[in-house]
């Protein structure tokens, strides 16, 4: 049973990233004009460049920044989902991706904290902060819970 609850953490993760990823992917095409999806909050692009303008940011910058996030959430969920496919059998297999997938995403929660610390947006960082931490108490989890 805690062998499944350490796969459904990972699967969790999977999802979780990858709706992250599918949600800044969605709201760069509609903000591109490739689509329009009334139903869909795509709003963190505008909400980097207006917390950005404050310290001159250009255009390249904002884009450059917002790419990079949606490829390090993409390479995010890849990872996870590798490491959900991945037998529990082959345990120091699975392991190795597990850590590799919470290393890199955990990677993009450090960033956050530091971006949000340095624009001052606070509200933001306490968001990322109990987000992060929760994906850390989850890898956590995957250690400390015997199987």
């Amino acid at each position: 049973m805690r062998v499944l609850f350490k796969q459904g953490l990972v699967i969790f993760w999977f999802l979780w990233w990858a709706f992250a990823f599918l949600t800044d992917f969605i709201g760069g095409l509609e903000l591109l004009g490739f689509t329009s999806t009334p139903w869909f909050d795509g709003n963190n692009y505008p909400f980097l460049v207006k917390t950005l303008e404050q310290f001159g940011s250009t255009t390249t910058i904002d884009v450059s920044l917002f790419v990079g996030i949606i490829l390090w959430a993409l390479l995010s969920a890849l990872l996870f989902l590798f490491a959900a496919v991945t037998s529990y059998e082959r345990k120091d297999i699975w392991i190795r991706r597990v850590d590799m997938a919470f290393i890199v995403s955990l990677g993009l929660w450090l960033a956050f904290f530091l971006s949000d610390q340095t624009v001052m947006k606070f509200d933001l960082e306490e968001n990322h902060m109990v987000q992060g931490g929760f994906q850390l108490l989850c890898y956590l989890t995957i250690y400390i819970l015997p199987d």
